[in-house]
């Protein structure tokens, strides 16, 4: 961070940003570069017969959307639940995911490597989107810079929760969010799982364009902004709405000209049809409904962990509002507008129900704009050495990001452990299962949840959230593949057309299916039709 003599004062501008996109582009190619290594290090270093399956971070929902690109690679454009066997009508959701399966099949790549393309591509644009909203709403360089690296590498002191044992506070259990929570920080988002990192790129994207539009009174602009609402649609579809709510607020406290009413009713009417279906897909479909009831997403993050999993960003972030209030332009209307109805939408009773989790993303870019304006406004400017003034932000930043670090690290060192992979035998299993006819997969849940990513199958029991009665499904597998449960009158009589035992079950093979079609010593699939 360079010296700043003395200190200035950020100020809001709607004036076009700078002309250097070297930064961004650079910071996007240094993430691409840092998250891969992780991934690229665990495919290296993996035993004999064994095979990375190509996730650290949250590997369980990671692999249902691996099964959602399975669709659309198979051509569909609708999403079928296939973790669960109970029958319901397909929906239009997880169309982000689904349009990747499209890409891979176009490209004729594995889906996992589209995955991680996502990944890459999603640091370039994330940056470059996040460079854009800082951009918008702050004119000095300084600031702007140290604003784009909190928000590029910052996360949060989860770490701290980690050292204490997970205590229980105020009768909570705490955990550690900013590692469990990738939406909360652009730079987990990207080492983690892409969506959350491109409804970023959009949020800064459309944010930008729409408030443009706003004070320009262009149309052009507000159909441009309007894409990019329906494109953070397509992964979360409530996220416009707090948008279009925060939007709304700024513009009655702060109200345009009628063509800039005009551009902004443009922008966030292209994705309304769109949101609309999302909402009556989610209280109407049975499988939809079926999924929410099982989501973790229900309750919002415990508010101690929440704390200290954002607690450098809210902290910085606290001497930035009072200029936003003071100032109250249209922009600062929007931030704590923005903030305000996303704590609303957390903590009171409100329609978002199930699933409150959704309205988090891209928090983090008000969140590094209000945190670079008390860095600039109140801060630096009550330090007399200049030196101090260039060494708080940098350390500040540093600070932030040992967490990144962490996540980073950390695999290198269980990369070779069995829970991230599975044995040469089951992944050809695998194999084989896609290149045979579809049907009913009966297995225990560990099996079960890569089954879908692989295959066309449903899977009996796979999925915490996404298989219904998951719990109780576990147990009935468990008796049938271990004897205990008639397992030849249950495959007829729920139509499982494969059954896979594997070694790690407390029995051995079933030998009232007949022979395995399969046939290793350690993972067997029969064909029952």
């Amino acid at each position: 961070m360079e010296a700043v003599s003395p200190a200035p004062a950020v100020r809001v501008a709607v004036s076009p940003p700078g002309r250097d996109w070297t930064l961004p582009l650079v910071m996007g190619l240094v993430l691409a570069i840092v998250t891969a290594v992780p991934y690229l290090y665990a495919y290296i270093v993996q035993p004999h017969d064994q095979v990375f399956m190509g996730f650290f971070y949250l590997g369980d929902d990671a692999n249902t959307y691996l099964a959602k690109m399975r669709q659309g690679w198979e051509g569909a454009w609708s999403w079928q639940n296939r973790y669960t066997t109970e029958a319901s009508p397909s929906a239009y959701l997880f169309m982000f995911w689904i349009l990747l399966g499209h890409i891979a099949a176009i490209l004729q790549v594995p889906l996992i490597a589209v995955f991680h393309g996502a990944r890459i591509a999603a640091a370039f644009a994330l940056m470059g989107a996040a460079w854009l909203f800082i951009a918008h709403f702050i004119e000095d360089r300084q600031a702007r810079r140290f604003a784009f690296f909190f928000v590029a590498i910052g996360l949060g002191m989860g770490y701290v929760i980690q050292a204490l044992g997970h205590p229980v506070i105020f009768g909570n259990r705490t955990d550690t969010l900013d590692w469990r929570m990738p939406e909360l920080t652009a730079f987990y988002s990207v080492l983690a799982l892409p969506h959350f990192a491109w409804s970023g790129v959009f949020a800064g994207l459309g944010v930008a364009l729409t408030l443009k539009a706003i004070q320009r009174g262009s149309l052009v602009l507000g159909a441009l902004a309007g894409l990019a609402w329906l494109g953070q649609a397509s992964i979360h579809p409530q996220m416009p709405i707090l948008m279009g709510g925060a939007t709304a607020v700024a513009l009655f406290l702060r109200p345009a000209p009628p063509r800039g009413w005009m551009a902004a009713t443009l922008a966030f009417a292209i994705p309304a049809p769109y949101i609309l279906y999302s909402y009556f897909a989610f209280v109407g479909n049975p499988e939809v409904q079926r999924w929410t009831f099982h989501s973790k997403n229900a309750l919002p993050p415990e508010t101690v962990s929440l704390v200290f999993a954002l607690a450098p960003q809210l902290l910085l972030a606290l001497f930035g509002i009072p200029g936003a209030i003071r100032r109250h332009t249209r922009e600062d209307v929007f931030l704590l507008a923005w903030l305000i109805l996303l704590a609303a939408i957390l903590y009171l009773p409100n329609p978002a129900g199930d699933l409150r989790r959704r309205f988090l993303d891209a928090l983090y870019l008000p969140l590094g704009v209000l945190g670079a304006r008390g860095m600039y406004e109140l801060i630096l400017p009550r330090l007399r050495s200049v030196r101090a003034r260039a060494l708080v932000p940098f350390s500040y930043v540093a600070f932030a990001s040992v967490g990144s670090a962490f996540l980073v690290l950390a695999p290198l060192a269980v990369a070779a452990q069995p829970q991230y992979s599975v044995s040469r035998a089951e992944f050809d299993g695998l194999t084989w299962l896609g290149s045979h006819p579809a049907g009913i997969v009966l297995s225990m849940p560990g099996v079960g949840l890569y089954v879908p990513a692989y295959s066309a199958d449903t899977v009996y029991v796979g999925h915490y959230d996404e298989t219904f009665d998951y719990y109780t499904k576990t147990q009935n597998a468990l008796d049938l593949l271990t004897g205990k449960s008639d397992l030849a009158d249950f495959v007829h009589t729920d139509r499982i057309r494969y059954v896979i035992w594997t070694a790690d079950l407390p029995s051995p093979p079933p030998d009232t299916i007949g022979p395995a079609v399969y046939d290793t010593p350690n993972f067997k699939i029969w064909e029952i039709y």
